[in-house]
């Protein structure tokens, strides 16, 4: 079934007949129109069946007789079981739902509605794993029709909210098998449900839900971390996904050790991102022990001594993170328009300090509540807060979704 090249129009535009000028993430008369474009400038493949003359096959006490030619044109017989399954080839549904979520993770994409930059490495690792995991195939249908919606500036549709809810319903059913339920396809399509809601929104609600189904699975396991390549990608992601929700979740009750397995990573463990997470894990636990303490009326100082390290050294990596600032601005000339490394670069930054700041914020927000009389605190809290404003206006320009 060899793949023969279609041309790199949208599906919308090849059902009209229309001429598309293949932008992306979503050509003109889509935009125009405001109708859902899904594979715009993605070059497709038509399979073919190739017809083979081979002898026929023959029977023989209920088995079936497979005759092949070999490379020195000798008839060759091979037994094969009566209930053998024939192997299986893509079929259009399947080749058009792997289009369409390439093109919606394409690098190349604008960072303003770009899934490879916004969710994670482990969106390029996906295509591949479809048909294998109806879970994981429901999921990336969900969120490969609601980001087309989200492309063309459209209210979520009604065929892309029926999608998630067949999603979640596939979903509980996997979760109910305990070999399925542990497996890296049905994790993965967790985050990519998690990946949908921050396109439809929760509801008015804190919590998602699906952060805590993510950590019952990985308690399910032997082993909480990652087990292979593919996982330590999908764990950059889910990690920051659980780890603050957590921290509001009472239902997401994971021990010291878990939470550090979790957020530990190949990928940044010395980097200062990686490092500011890992400083992140201490905050569930500590957060208990200080409610626990101030409801007792037990002694705080013990709790404060081991705080206090903590955030002096969130404070340390921030500005370690700033530095960063002066590698997108040197890359860039002011003269001219800025490359789309430079353009990473910058986001990058944006990104992370971001992430930095969030979390020195709370480690401030403990400390004020155990330190009610101190108001260095607060006042270290009206700084981080001004600087976050500063920030997210210069975050602003990779609006929607790129300045996540």
């Amino acid at each position: 079934m060899p793949g023969v090249p279609t041309g790199r129009a949208c599906d919308a535009c090849r059902k009209q007949k229309k001429k598309c000028d293949e932008k992306q993430p979503s050509c003109g008369r889509c935009l125009r129109l405001k109708v859902t474009c899904i594979g715009s400038g993605q070059q497709r493949y038509k399979f073919k069946q190739e017809h083979r003359f081979s002898p026929p096959a023959q029977k023989n006490n209920g088995r079936q007789m497979i005759i092949t030619l070999d490379n020195k044109s000798r008839l060759t017989k091979k037994e094969t079981p009566p209930f053998e399954i024939p192997p299986t080839f893509p079929n259009h549904h399947l080749t058009s739902l792997t289009n369409s979520f390439i093109g919606a993770i394409k690098r190349s994409t604008d960072l303003r509605y770009n899934l490879w930059w916004s969710f994670g490495l482990f969106l390029e690792e996906v295509p591949r794993r479809i048909g294998n995991n109806e879970a994981l195939d429901r999921a990336v249908d969900a969120v490969t029709t609601i980001h087309a919606d989200f492309c063309i500036r459209r209210s979520i549709s009604v065929g892309a909210l029926s999608k998630y809810s067949h999603a979640l319903r596939t979903l509980s059913v996997y979760l109910d098998d305990p070999i399925q339920a542990i497996a890296s396809n049905t994790l993965c399509a967790v985050m990519i449900l998690l990946v949908c809601q921050a396109f439809i929104g929760n509801q008015g609600q804190l919590l998602s839900g699906h952060a805590g189904g993510a950590a019952n699975i990985l308690r399910a396991r032997k082993n909480f971390g990652p087990r292979d390549e593919f996982e330590r990608k999908l764990f950059l992601s889910l990690r920051g996904s659980v780890l603050f929700e957590g921290l509001y979740n009472e239902k997401i009750d994971l021990s010291p050790t878990e939470w550090e397995s979790l957020v530990q990573n190949d990928y940044d463990a010395n980097l200062p991102e990686g490092r500011m997470m890992l400083c992140l894990t201490k905050a569930p636990t500590l957060i208990k022990r200080g409610k626990h303490a101030i409801r007792t009326g037990q002694d705080l100082t013990k709790l404060k001594s081991e705080i206090q390290p903590i955030y002096e050294q969130c404070k340390e990596i921030l500005a370690e993170l700033k530095t960063r600032k002066t590698s997108f601005e040197a890359s860039t000339p002011e003269t001219s328009s800025p490359t789309f490394m430079a353009q990473v670069l910058k986001a990058h930054y944006l990104r992370t300090y971001g992430l930095g700041l969030t979390i020195v914020m709370f480690f401030n927000c403990i400390m004020q509540a155990l330190n009610l009389d101190d108001s260095t605190f607060a006042a270290e809290s009206t700084s981080f807060v001004e600087e976050t404003l500063e920030h997210a206006a210069q975050s602003n320009v990779y609006r929607p979704v790129g300045a996540g």
